[in-house]
């Protein structure tokens, strides 16, 4: 893929329990911000956490709202203990 392509795409990587979904929206698109804002607050309502980066390569950090300039983020569930 083009760098440049590549760099306006941002990856949201959501882990549960099939081992996780991988999904991507276009950073100069509003619609697909729209979207993946709604998707970060439903499952941060639902217990997940958020770490995100503005480059792949760089350590995540946790984050409490959706930051659509952000290159890769990660979605965990919270961890149940048993």
């Amino acid at each position: 893929m083009d760098k440049t392509l590549a760099s306006q795409v941002g990856e949201m990587n959501v882990m549960d329990s099939s081992g996780h979904k991988q999904l991507k929206w276009d950073r100069d698109r509003p619609d697909e911000i729209a979207a993946m804002t709604q998707l970060f607050d439903r499952l941060v309502g639902q217990g997940y956490s958020g770490f995100a980066s503005k480059k792949k390569t760089e350590a995540k950090h946790a984050i409490r709202k959706f930051d659509p300039t952000m290159e890769e983020l990660v979605m965990v569930p919270k961890i149940v203990g048993g």
